[in-house]
């Protein structure tokens, strides 16, 4: 793993920090390989239930792909840097993640954003896809989840001007879950990820994919997914120790086990 990305466990929540303050946490192809290194692991990883993925320091979250590495190579080379930032963007895992915006989320930045579940933003925070500015094009996700998330008007007017909108916008159109002071991003991340892990962890991963996949598909094919879903839940371990918990005046005791 790159000293690029930090990685770190706090209980059931690992915690992924972007770890290039001196370039405003840009995401060069060292850093989106390691990013998506670290997602598949903690996926997989039964001790894990909510990831948190955040920026060090305090000015930015990340300022998107690395221009500077960008105009040091062209053809083949830039390409296929792209696609392994790509690639780190594209990958959603089955467990929630958490965006802790400790400050400005451009480009790669905010499509890193967009590829999380739930977002806190800090009070300063800013948000922009400045791509058209730069010649390129948004390639990890923008163009395709934020039209869905703050709707097309929104989405088109970040899109084709590349101006950014602060973290009072932001959260009124969607693209965040809550704002709080400068400085607490990482913590209000970090408790929203402890209620999520205290859930059962089958329950959380099927209603995760369930509501996902209603995004784009038929109500016929949404009604199904959750069927089959609920399928899967009902009858797991999890599913009786809920109720027997409940019933006991305890916590119950997951185990995140299929039937």
């Amino acid at each position: 793993m790159s000293d690029e990305l930090l990685v770190r466990t706090d209980g059931p929540v690992r915690i992924l920090t972007l770890n290039r303050p001196q370039a405003r946490n840009a995401i060069n192809s060292t850093l989106g390989a390691a990013l998506h290194e670290a997602i598949v692991a903690a996926d997989v990883d039964p001790g894990v239930r909510c990831l948190v993925v955040t920026g060090a320091g305090e000015l930015a979250f990340s300022a998107g792909g690395d221009m500077k590495e960008m105009a040091s190579t062209d053809g083949p080379d830039m390409a296929g840097g792209a696609r392994v930032i790509t690639q780190a963007l594209r990958h959603r895992p089955a467990k929630p993640m958490i965006a802790a915006v400790n400050g400005l989320a451009f480009g790669g930045g905010l499509e890193l954003v967009l590829a999380c579940d739930l977002a806190v933003s800090a009070e300063h925070a800013t948000f922009a896809l400045p791509e058209v500015r730069r010649g390129v094009l948004a390639s990890g996700g923008g163009l395709v989840h934020l039209p869905r998330l703050v709707g097309p008007r929104r989405a088109l007017q970040l899109i084709l001007t590349g101006s950014p909108i602060d973290a009072a916008t932001a959260l009124a159109w969607g693209l965040v879950n809550e704002v709080v002071p400068s400085g607490g991003a990482l913590s209000a991340a970090l408790e929203l990820a402890r209620t999520i892990s205290g859930n059962a962890p089958l329950s959380v991963r099927y209603s995760k994919q369930t509501a996902i996949a209603a995004l784009t598909a038929s109500e016929h094919d949404a009604w199904r997914r959750n069927n089959s879903a609920y399928r899967a839940v009902r009858c797991s371990p999890d599913a009786l120790e809920g109720p027997r918990a409940f019933a006991e005046g305890r916590l119950p005791v997951w185990t995140g086990e299929a039937e």
